[in-house]
């Protein structure tokens, strides 16, 4: 007789779990950038409900981003040193367009000069 527990935990291990709920779709896919950069496979939840919001439920509109239960422990890690910076480093401002850039933006949004020049 076989043993099913392990049938059971690989499929467990391959099932999308969600590690993050995003402030919005730009946040979302700047953690999926950073998660598949360190070769993890990540997903977006709920990105095309984004230009739904106000005809359905506020909390049905919420953008996640999910990993494979296998790899939770380690994108939480990148979710921590993303949490981080965020919190620690201050927004900057372009010095080529004046335009206003998040802390995690290393290139302005607008005109996409390097926030170093």
């Amino acid at each position: 007789m076989q043993n099913t527990n392990n049938t059971n935990e690989t499929v467990g291990s391959f099932q999308w779990v969600t590690i993050y709920n995003a402030e919005n779709t730009l946040e979302a896919n700047i953690l999926k950038g950073l998660i598949q950069t360190s070769g993890i496979e990540c997903q977006i939840k709920g990105e095309m409900l984004q230009g739904a919001m106000g005809e359905i439920p506020f909390d049905q509109t919420q953008v996640s981003v999910q990993v494979y239960a296998i790899k939770e422990r380690h994108a939480r890690q990148i979710l921590v040193n993303y949490q981080q910076v965020k919190q620690s480093a201050p927004d900057w401002v372009c010095p080529n367009c004046n335009e206003h850039n998040g802390s995690t933006f290393d290139f302005c949004w607008s005109c996409e000069t390097s926030k170093n020049d």
